[in-house]
């Protein structure tokens, strides 16, 4: 596998405002080393879809301040669950989060009821359970 930093150089836009790992299989370690990599901070969109990066793998990207400036963030395919959906409604770092992808997960009912409750993503306009 690649490492984060050649995923990163080749997958970020020009601008640095688009990073696409669609496919990339990074999980969970993958996005924790994301999370701290300070050049991100302008990332606007984030597409991680088909990674398979799972509950943990959402906590450690919610978790990270570097992701404060997304406006977009692809998590479909992901086998997250109800958990991950619980990280991601108290995300404080995702107050500026627009639109929100997690199609083809294991996100209940209850969890999407969550997710639509939430007082942490004010800025949602667009959340997608299902295709």
């Amino acid at each position: 596998m690649a490492s984060i930093e050649d995923l990163i150089r080749d997958h970020l836009s020009k601008d640095g405002q688009v990073l696409n790992l669609k496919a990339k299989f990074i999980r969970e370690v993958g996005v924790r080393a994301l999370s701290r990599n300070e050049s991100l901070k302008e990332l606007r969109a984030l597409d991680l879809s088909q990674n398979s990066i799972g509950d943990e793998g959402v906590k450690a990207l919610v978790e990270s301040p570097v992701f404060s400036n997304l406006r977009t963030l692809n998590l479909a395919s992901n086998s997250i669950g109800d958990t991950g959906a619980m990280y991601l409604a108290n995300a404080k770092h995702l107050k500026n989060l627009r639109s929100l992808q997690l199609v083809v997960n294991n996100i209940s009912e209850d969890g999407e009821k969550v997710l639509r409750n939430s007082l942490a993503l004010v800025s949602l306009s667009s959340l997608k359970f299902r295709v």
